[in-house]
């Protein structure tokens, strides 16, 4: 908590000010979950810009480092409007803190389940094909598997060719894991 209040002391902060020109609590709620996307478009950093009656740099600036501001209380956990109010420094515009601080906890809970589901995207198997063929040299059967595999937004296959040894092994694996997964879920 005292490491978060020491950085956000030195954060700069000025220019949120920038954001008092933008009219509207709903301007400036958009401009903060602007400032959380990956990519903000050239487009849209124009009309910033221009309602906000600055340079594209000083767009590019504000939303930096409402990102930062943003990072560092989402990392320390704070999330009620009282205690992002006290991160601000003394002699920061009253009025302005009051609305980043409702806008961040109404925003929060959204960043957190997006930062989430970013962080923890494990693989997912889609669908499998196989086929089992022989090899008359060495008088083996070998089992073609292919894995059809999503992480995050692309789709990969993996194949492997597997001989009956190496099947009998993974089938044995697969089996220990679901009754491990089994006995977890009766706990």
């Amino acid at each position: 908590y005292n490491e978060y209040k020491s950085y956000l002391r030195m954060a700069k902060l000025e220019n949120f000010n920038l954001l008092l020109k933008g009219g509207s609590k709903d301007f400036v709620y958009k401009i903060c979950h602007q400032s959380r996307q990956p990519v903000t478009s050239e487009d849209t950093l124009r009309l910033i810009s221009s309602t906000l009656d600055c340079s594209m740099q000083e767009t590019q600036n504000l939303l930096s480092d409402l990102r930062s501001f943003t990072d560092t209380l989402l990392a320390s956990n704070v999330s009620s409007t009282s205690e992002i109010l006290t991160s601000f420094p003394e002699g920061f515009h009253k009025s302005l803190a009051n609305l980043l601080s409702k806008v961040f906890t109404e925003l929060f809970p959204v960043w957190r389940a997006n930062m989430a589901h970013g962080a923890v995207s494990l693989p997912r198997l889609e669908s499998f094909d196989w086929a089992v063929s022989s090899d008359h040299a060495t008088k083996q059967s070998v089992c073609s598997l292919d894995l059809h595999i999503r992480e995050k937004d692309t789709m990969k296959i993996v194949n492997a060719n597997l001989s009956k040894e190496s099947l009998r092994s993974l089938v044995t694996g697969l089996k220990d894991i679901k009754e491990q997964i089994s006995n977890l879920s009766n706990v």
